[in-house]
């Protein structure tokens, strides 16, 4: 079946576009996400030191 309608360049653009600002979102949120889990994973792992500093594990 052929497509007798193409889509306009500046709906396609504008979908383009759409799309580039969401994976910039993502990508942030990415890498926000990757902050937050290193910040977790050091007061885990002081929070270990200090308990076998203690004789607690």
């Amino acid at each position: 079946m052929e497509n007798n309608h193409p889509v306009p360049y500046e709906v396609l653009l504008e979908r383009y576009m759409q799309s580039q600002r969401e994976i910039e979102y993502l990508e942030y949120k990415i890498s926000s996400l990757n902050q937050e889990l290193e910040a977790w994973q050091k007061g885990y792992e002081e929070y270990a030191d200090i308990l076998m500093e203690h004789g607690l594990i």
